[in-house]
């Protein structure tokens, strides 16, 4: 798989290996012994990320999987989201499912716009490039962005990114070259419209999962607020 946008958009990678393995070392001591929590959890999205770095993405995986159950335990759907970034990036045999459900997730509850715009940035880099499917996701973060995002320069800067990544998908998908070519494809393709796009991108992320889904759908639909 290719790697995606970082779930901090703007994160610093400036951080040296020799600090990242102080940090490692650090949490492992800290995450030994300490029971089931919201407080393991956030570590091991922490150990998790920094196993990543190190290309230990098997063990990534088991970090964030037993993050991600906890956090659908206590139904925190940003730090679940957030887990199956990781699961995603890991690279392992589910690692599609994992994307199913961020995706799921992100679009259904009102978490953090980055989260979701993060998440929704696999699905356009796992898709062909120029296919139907990566100018959904593409259109569908910049909707959430636009939508969730907050006043002031961090809603600019996430409206920003999202609306530089369509504008490349949009070159991809039908070779659009100006503003005007733009607005034709987004009117034609009615990605001005979410009850057009938003579908379409259930149903990719149906044919991601199949029939494994690791979440009762229907439960959480019927808990959402009318």
């Amino acid at each position: 798989m290719t790697a995606t946008a970082p779930l901090d958009l703007l994160a610093d990678e400036g951080e040296s290996a020799e600090s990242k393995e102080s940090r490692m070392a650090d949490l492992e001591l800290r995450l030994q012994g300490l029971a089931a929590s919201d407080e393991r959890a956030e570590l091991l999205l922490d150990y998790g990320t920094l196993l990543l770095d190190f290309q230990r993405k098997e063990d990534a995986w088991d970090a964030a999987w037993e993050a991600f159950e906890h956090f659908k335990t206590v139904e925190n759907w940003e730090l679940a989201v957030t887990s199956t970034d990781i699961l995603v990036t890991a690279d392992q045999k589910d690692s599609l499912i994992a994307l199913a459900h961020g995706i799921w997730l992100g679009i259904t509850y009102p978490i953090n716009p980055e989260t979701t715009v993060a998440i929704l940035q696999h699905m356009v880099e796992e898709s062909p490039v120029g296919s139907d499917t990566a100018a959904v996701a593409a259109v569908s973060a910049h909707f959430i962005a636009d939508k969730r995002g907050a006043e002031g320069q961090a809603g600019e800067n996430i409206r920003f990114f999202t609306s530089q990544r369509l504008a490349e998908v949009a070159a991809q998908h039908r070779n659009i070259k100006n503003q005007e070519e733009f607005d034709i494809w987004m009117l034609g393709n009615e990605f001005d419209n979410p009850d057009s796009f938003l579908p379409k991108l259930s149903a990719a992320v149906d044919a991601l999962a199949g029939e494994n889904w690791w979440i009762d759908r229907d439960a959480l639909r019927a808990k959402l607020p009318g």
